[in-house]
């Protein structure tokens, strides 16, 4: 199918959609709103062996530390049991840790390498679809104009609020999400595993690399979430974590207290299910039509939106079909994983002493009934057979 595709958004999402795509021979252009890769490297994310899975069917591989396994701790450091991060299969991807701004520019550099273009830069403003093509305008005043358009613009997408403007945007949930890096100190390097704590107030999560220097990610309740204004510095930020975090184990304040550089925020939302995923020649993905609830497990799912999309585009006679067969292909197994995000986004709260002896009494009692390995390879084996072809809704054989 010989398209022009318009790409409005280079996350994670949108940039496998333009590998995918330039896989089967489609022309695509990414159009990105910063004028360029943010200088952190964001959030700790815990990409599993699914999305890792997605990118090998279009023959792309990522590095990044292999986590199959989170052990859990209470705040008071007493270990409760271990929850599984992989897929059963022996022959899958090993889920990897790796940081947001690390994996934003290793797709974009595999798209350059590829001839894929990324504008930069180019903050939507509106789009309109006709039977023919889509259209999209931009704040600096250019448009651009392709046979199809892909939202893959996040959760506060424009390209959503164009095709179904009724529907609500997504909300602040009362957590934030932070992360960044701590310089070496006395922590052992923690190799194959993220160590994960359930505190009195919220949860974190770490990793230490092999010269002891500490990669974090926190998810702290906060009432008012952070807005693109926002002015606290990194030592302000550092204070109120420290206040958070000031009554579980020593090991949490000792990497808040050596936090280095810039500590990246992203507060946690939920997003009402849009009335579809496309409309006419539009269409979404990622988190511009579902949003999980857990950093990581949603650009999994974006990945494996993106090769699904591509793959109903190759092996469908037109837009309107292939993005008809992508939604009921996509819409049971996204649904499934965002209730399951949904049910683990918010931290427990623990607020007496009295409260963390029953946690640490009854934690690895209820451990022991968590998800096992195998039950949890709905999500983490989730597997895309790149040379299957996909048949429209109606079609068998």
């Amino acid at each position: 199918m010989a398209l022009k595709t318009l790409i409005i958004g280079g996350g994670a999402g949108g940039t496998t959609l333009a590998l995918a795509l330039h896989r089967i021979g489609v022309e695509a252009v990414v159009y990105e709103r910063d004028s360029e890769l943010p200088a952190t490297e964001g959030h700790l994310l815990s990409v599993g062996s699914n999305g890792l899975d997605a990118l090998r069917a279009i023959g792309v591989e990522l590095d990044g530390f292999p986590i199959p396994r989170l052990p859990m701790y209470s705040g008071t450091g007493k270990y409760m049991g271990t929850l599984y991060n992989n897929a059963a299969s022996d022959t899958a991807p090993t889920s990897l840790l790796i940081c947001r701004g690390e994996l934003d520019r290793t797709l974009r550099d595999l798209c350059a390498e590829r001839g894929i273009r990324i504008e930069y830069g180019k903050e939507l403003t509106s789009c309109t679809v006709t039977d023919d093509g889509a259209t999209a305008v931009f704040t600096d005043g250019t448009t651009a104009e392709g046979d199809v358009l892909v939202g893959a613009d996040g959760a506060h997408s424009r390209v959503r609020r164009s095709l179904f403007p009724q529907t609500p945007d997504a909300s602040y949930t009362g957590v934030l999400g932070l992360g960044g890096r701590s310089r070496p100190g006395s922590l052992e390097p923690t190799p194959g595993v993220c160590v994960a704590s359930f505190g009195y107030e919220g949860h974190f999560s770490y990793h230490v690399e092999a010269d002891k220097s500490v990669q974090w990610l926190a998810f702290a309740p906060r009432k008012e979430p952070v807005g693109p204004d926002d002015s606290t510095t990194v030592e302000e930020w550092k204070e109120w974590l420290l206040d958070v975090y000031d009554r579980d184990m020593p090991a949490l304040r000792e990497i808040l207290s050596d936090a280095t550089g810039p500590i990246d925020i992203r507060p946690m939302e939920r997003l009402p299910k849009p009335p579809a995923r496309h409309r006419g020649r539009a269409v979404l993905i990622g988190d511009a039509c579902a949003l999980t609830g857990r950093i990581g497990a949603g650009t999994a799912l974006a990945m494996e939106d993106a090769v699904v999309l591509a793959q109903c585009l190759r092996d469908t006679d037109s837009p309107e079909s292939a993005f008809a067969t992508y939604e009921r292909l996509r819409t049971p197994r996204v649904d499934k994983v965002v209730k399951w995000g949904q049910m683990n986004a918010k931290p427990v709260k623990v607020r007496t002493p009295w409260g963390m002896h029953l946690r640490n009494l009854f934690g690895p009692l209820l451990m022991k009934w968590m998800p096992s390995l195998v039950s949890m390879d709905w999500l983490y084996g989730h597997h895309i057979d790149w040379q299957r072809t996909v048949r429209p809704q109606g079609e068998t054989g």
